[in-house]
């Protein structure tokens, strides 16, 4: 009787060999499956590594011989199950050749061709378009503003979430703004009852500062008239006047860029105070994510991608504003 080892090591060896490693047990030592011999054997011989002697070729009929009951068995089973598979594959055969017709092989793909839903320079405006309003937006979170759900209706911004400027008292501001378009919007009932979203109007106190002509531009008055002589007749001289209607159109002239960079400050700092309040939206909803019973690392990446893309954008534009007024001092 050989080892558990001694079986493993001789079934790879007689498997090399062209032996066919069967499902059935031997039925003596009920342990180890039966080997049969290869195809161009001239008898179908079942062997056990275990129980049996090493076949040759002058023992194969040997170990035929010494279980006839057992290989005459195999024989048979084996012979039967080879009919009906045979059987089966010729029923098989002729059913397909008489009902199946052939088969048409297509190149056509089964899944249709991908393709893109939008021109690939839009789809990089948007995405340029979507980074600039996160760092625009986390630049203003981080100095108190709100980051709100509604976005912008303008059809120039894709899915950019308006924002709330700080509370200056107990009282919320009705403000909201596009940090891309810098549209300023508030709330306003339809014909029923709905909110929606509206361009805020100027003030018109603001109008009127923006249509008052600006100090620098206006003449100066004339100097007030001196004596010539006291007690006798006042002459009023005149000579004076006409230098200072001529330098009038100088100086409107050299004030105009001054002007003009005046407004582009102030455009600077309306930018940089909107995406201020960005970045207060984007972290209250960073705080929200947070607070929930389940965390969904998605929205909470999302958010700290837009905060980091705000705070870049309000890093250039204070760079700007604080070029520009370098230039005014200059």
């Amino acid at each position: 009787m050989t080892t558990v080892i001694d079986v493993s090591g001789r079934l790879g060896e007689y498997m090399l060999k062209g032996w066919i490693l069967t499902d059935r047990i031997c039925t003596e030592c009920s342990k180890v499956p039966l080997m049969r011999s290869p195809p161009s054997a001239p008898t179908e011989t079942y062997f056990c590594v275990n129980c049996d002697p090493a076949p040759s070729s002058g023992t194969t009929a040997n170990a035929l011989t010494s279980r006839p009951s057992r290989t005459s068995a195999a024989h048979q089973a084996t012979a039967f199950q080879d009919s009906q598979s045979i059987s089966s594959i010729s029923n098989s055969s002729g059913m397909s050749r008489s009902s199946t017709p052939p088969t048409e092989v297509s190149n056509v793909p089964s899944s249709p061709t991908f393709a893109p839903i939008m021109d690939t320079a839009e789809l990089l405006r948007r995405r340029q378009q979507s980074d600039t309003a996160s760092a625009e937006i986390g630049r203003r979170m981080l100095k108190g503003w709100a980051m709100l759900a509604d976005e912008c209706p303008s059809p120039s911004c894709h899915g950019i979430p308006l924002v709330r400027p700080p509370k200056a008292g107990a009282n919320i501001d009705p403000r909201k703004e596009c940090v891309i378009c810098r549209i300023v919007y508030i709330d306003e009932k339809d014909a029923y009852g709905q909110d929606r979203l509206v361009p805020m109007q100027p003030s018109p106190s603001s109008a009127v500062t923006s249509r008052s002509p600006n100090p620098a531009l206006v003449a100066p008055s004339p100097p007030s008239p001196v004596s010539a002589d006291k007690g006798k007749a006042r002459a009023y001289p005149e000579v004076h006047l006409q230098p200072q209607v001529a330098a009038f159109p100088q100086q409107s002239s050299k004030s105009a860029p001054v002007h003009l960079a005046s407004a582009t400050s102030s455009a600077l700092e309306d930018t940089a105070q909107s995406l201020e309040r960005t970045l207060v939206v984007l972290s209250e909803r960073l705080k929200t994510y947070n607070s929930g019973s389940i965390i969904d690392p998605g929205p909470i990446g999302q958010t700290a991608d837009a905060i980091s893309k705000v705070s870049q954008a309000l890093t250039q534009v204070k760079q700007l504003l604080w070029s520009e007024r370098q230039a005014l001092l200059s």
